[in-house]
């Protein structure tokens, strides 16, 4: 089952090579890491670009969004 969130959300993050790359991020208190990155696209809000990855730890499947200009990171939803 998919949900929903649209939550602001710490990530540690690697930057390399003009690349984003999540490593883990906290939610409910835990702090979840990024086993694997699925996939990955960009998608454009206005004037606003927003980076969008699909993790996952090993158990459940994640969608994060990271945008630049104001350096904030969503968790858009969780898949259990």
């Amino acid at each position: 089952m998919v949900v929903s969130l649209r939550t602001s959300i710490a990530v540690g993050a690697v930057f390399r090579r003009g690349a984003v790359v999540p490593r883990w991020f906290l939610y409910r208190g835990r702090k979840i890491p990024v086993r694997e990155i699925t996939y990955t696209w960009t998608e454009r809000e206005g004037s606003t670009v927003c980076l969008h990855f699909s993790v996952s730890d090993g158990v459940n499947l994640y969608e994060l969004s990271f945008r630049p200009e104001r350096l904030m990171w969503i968790l858009e939803a969780v898949e259990d």
